[in-house]
């Protein structure tokens, strides 16, 4: 039993989001898992049932209780210890922790579902004590097992695998950055993260992107993205620094892309409002968010004004601060002052009887329009504005009428409430001081689901119906990257412990099999730029600054001499693409000998369809 404990305490060391912040590769990711309406990653007690053998470890004592498959765990927390029963018996009392749950099949965690079905998981799950009377419930998995409980979750599989094979990629880039914002796990399994449905949620293509990808990364100088993407990005997509760069903060490879080549730029308002209207061809046009509309009526836009002002205000997105001690009344216009490059309102101005208010940034302004629940879609809009008709034409005979009596612009019960009229208590303003009607509708045109930077992924889903690669879809919409493997540094180390990469590899890829004919696309042109791919290469790259006097590695089976010619130079680019097979491939470096044990050598594969890649 101790030698299990010791493995195992080994493993989770391993495994700690300390341990996971050293620079390089995450094999195994720690998720925390919320509750059934994401609202909180904090638990009072929690019941398992494994659909394989289990064992119940406290990590402080080294106590270890096997159980079968579909025992019932139960597990609390009180004054900061745990009490773990089995099956109705309590096996643990007063334990320190951290609860591990170790088994050879899935482990369920009852009443928590996921898209309607029990949730289960791959891997170990971890209890961690977070406050005297609340735990997380960890869960910790390799990286491939996670990410097939993210891809399905995160886009439709109807998208086909060479969209899921670029969702694949996304998730891994994302999930292998350093994370600090949580103190016991690495990502979260929310929308706030990646959304993480765990064991149930896989699906066999989904599964198949995820193999198939295996230790393929988006890295742009030698380093991971930030693969930012979005449901749909309405035909162009918006630059990292016009959104999250706060203006200044600039991504390279997140800059704004434009999927229709014919498409001139919008000068002026009437252009933006033809483009908003019209379903300008784009490579996420089949999407049900690509053009979309919200009206509001003024009376009703008013009340949410006066509430969704004063929340934006708090975030400091709003100038001058609305603190709600004055009634908002009388909206005259909704003006957008800046847009971003795929013509997204970065800044706007709400115009009103009661005060002029201007809101920046797009997140703020979509939370702003809130309607049933849900804000707008996207910053992607024009507004337009419409005056009611008929309470036009009544105020003017009533002007008229009133003109006639006593020569005045309106009467009005008190002079102080010029230009309103009071129905049932409740003030209605229909026009300004100087008589012009104020609108009685706002209709927000808008295109596109979600902030627009990196991915659409409608667009991804449509660029894999016609054949286009996972790579090419994932290099038109960030620029000047390649795919490749996370570098990785060999030194000497005294337990003779090699340095492995393992990858995916496909000489030819098969991604135009049983696709749409471009010749049918409205987007022929620019599909046929996409589906131009030659066989795939696979390029060694071996950096030497140090001159180390030996340098031992093997592609899958063939092993590289120390003495091999070349070998000691600084850069080394060679291509192993004849050493490789179709499938699942192998490289490990040997670790460098004593007399270099103060130098490193550095490599990582580059994958592209040419040597210029």
């Amino acid at each position: 039993m101790r030698k299990f404990f010791w493995i195992l305490l080994l493993i989770l060391v391993l495994f700690s989001p300390k341990a996971m912040a050293v620079v390089g590769e995450k094999t195994t990711v720690r998720v925390g898992i919320s509750n059934n309406s994401f609202s909180t990653y904090e638990y009072m007690n929690a019941s398992f049932v494994p659909n394989g053998n289990i064992s119940i470890i406290d990590m402080t004592s080294g106590e270890k209780f096997d159980a079968d498959a579909y025992s019932n765990i139960d597990a609390r927390i009180t004054n900061g210890v745990f009490y773990i029963n089995l099956d109705g018996k309590n096996i643990l009392k007063e334990a320190k922790g951290p609860i591990v749950l170790s088994g050879d099949g899935k482990i369920g965690i009852k009443n928590l579902k996921r898209k309607g079905t029990p949730a289960y998981y791959n891997g170990i799950i971890e209890l961690k004590q977070i406050k005297e009377n609340k735990f997380n419930i960890i869960n910790v998995l390799s990286m491939q097992d996670y990410l097939k409980g993210v891809v399905p979750n995160e886009m439709p599989v109807s998208f086909g695998l060479e969209a899921l094979k670029a969702q694949a990629i996304a998730a891994r880039d994302y999930a292998n950055r350093e994370n600090t914002a949580y103190k016991n796990y690495d990502v979260c399994d929310s929308t706030a993260c990646q959304v993480y449905y765990g064991a149930n949620s896989e699906t066999s293509i989904s599964n198949k992107a995820v193999d198939e990808t295996l230790g393929i990364y988006a890295l742009y100088d030698n380093d991971i993205i930030l693969t930012l993407y979005s449901s749909t990005a309405s035909g162009i997509t918006e630059s990292y620094i016009n959104t999250y760069g706060n203006g200044t903060i600039n991504k390279p490879y997140l800059v704004s892309v434009q999927d229709n080549k014919d498409l001139k730029e919008l000068r002026s308002e009437k252009d933006l409002e033809e483009y908003f209207k019209e379903k300008v061809p784009s490579f996420d046009m089949n999407s049900p968010k690509y053009r979309w509309e919200k009206k509001f009526d003024r009376f009703e836009l008013e009340e949410i004004l006066a509430k969704t002002l004063l929340e934006q205000s708090k975030t400091g997105a709003v100038f001058p601060k609305y603190t709600g001690e004055k009634e908002f009344y009388g909206l005259e216009d909704i003006k957008v002052l800046k847009r971003g490059d795929s013509y997204k309102a970065l800044e706007i101005e709400i115009k009103s009887l009661s005060g002029n208010y201007i809101v920046s940034k797009e997140l703020p302004i979509r939370r702003l329009f809130k309607q049933n629940g849900s804000f707008l879609p996207s910053a992607n809009f024009i507004v337009e504005k419409e005056t009611d008709k008929k309470i036009e034409d009544e105020i003017k005979e009533e002007i008229k009428e009133e003109e006639k009596e006593d020569n005045a612009i309106f009467k009005m019960k008190e002079k102080k409430n010029e230009g309103v009229i009071e129905e049932e208590d409740h003030k209605k303003v229909y026009r300004t001081k100087l008589g012009k009607m104020l609108p009685a509708t706002f209709t927000i045109y808008g295109a596109g689901f979600g902030h627009g930077v990196g991915m659409s992924q409608y667009g991804a889903g449509y660029l894999s119906s016609y054949g286009v690669s996972y790579q090419n879809i994932l290099k038109h919409y960030y620029k000047g990257i390649y795919l490749g493997t996370i570098p990785k540094n060999v030194s000497y180390n005294e337990i003779n412990m090699n340095y492995v990469q393992e990858f995916y590899f496909k000489k030819k890829e098969d991604s135009s099999k049983n696709a749409l004919n471009p010749s049918k696309s409205p987007l022929k042109n620019e599909l046929k730029e996409l589906l131009k791919e030659d066989k795939n290469h696979c390029y060694l790259i071996i950096e030497n600054p140090d001159r180390v006097s030996n340098i031992a590695f093997f592609i899958n089976d063939y092993y590289f001499n120390p003495e091999v010619s070349g070998f000691n130079k600084k850069y080394i680019k060679t291509e192993i693409t004849n050493f490789l097979t179709d499938g699942k491939n192998k490289i490990i470096f040997k670790p460098l000998d004593e007399k270099d044990k103060k130098k490193t050598v550095k490599f990582y594969l580059i994958f592209g369809a040419d040597e210029n890649e």
